[in-house]
């Protein structure tokens, strides 16, 4: 629906008709602004104060949030990518999460990892991309019954948590990424 909005938008202005890639792209920035958008409403109106309007923002922010299918872009890749070669090695892993990271860090927890694979291949920390959030749906689907108040961090602290866990969170959240955004573009003819 964001997708065929922005397309429209595009087309209206006289715009050339997007690639498919472009077109994801513009689709994953206005996703991500708008779940900026709705977290900062979350975090700073109260839910009787808010308008219908902030409520309805508010409403697309959390279904954004659980979609498991929200579009992949090859960063999401390079981000799952770079996050693993901050764990190479069990001595590189921070296995007491405190979520204070620092680029000057020889060993990193999981979010610390993802934290500062996103600095380095987009510039910001993006709390909420896809590369993510893939990563918190298989923490999420890993820890089923269990109270985490932050799933990276508490599931990184969990004393059943294992050093080879935290990498196969980061190579299978790569995995599903890599095969969705294969099928996200229909080859050109």
């Amino acid at each position: 629906m964001v997708i065929s909005a922005v397309w429209l938008a595009i087309m209206a202005a006289g715009g050339d008709t997007p690639s498919c890639e472009a077109s994801i792209a513009l689709q994953v920035k206005t996703e991500l602004a708008t779940i900026h958008q709705g977290m900062e409403i979350y975090s700073s109106i109260p839910e009787g104060d808010r308008t219908p309007d902030q409520q309805a923002l508010l409403e697309t922010t959390m279904a954004l949030l659980q979609d498991r299918n929200r579009p992949v872009t090859q960063r999401d890749l390079d981000i799952l990518d770079r996050a693993s070669t901050y764990l190479s090695s069990e001595a590189d892993w921070d296995r007491d999460d405190d979520r204070q990271c620092d680029e000057t860090d020889t060993r990193r927890s999981i979010f610390c990892a993802l934290w500062q694979a996103s600095h380095d291949m987009s510039g910001v920390y993006e709390h909420r991309r896809t590369a993510l959030q893939e990563v918190r749906f298989i923490i999420q689907d890993r820890s089923a019954g269990r109270d985490y108040a932050h799933r990276m961090q508490d599931y990184n602290n969990d004393p059943e948590t294992r050093f080879a866990d935290a990498v196969s969170a980061l190579t299978e959240a790569r995995a599903n990424l890599a095969e969705r955004l294969a099928g996200q573009c229909p080859p050109a003819d």
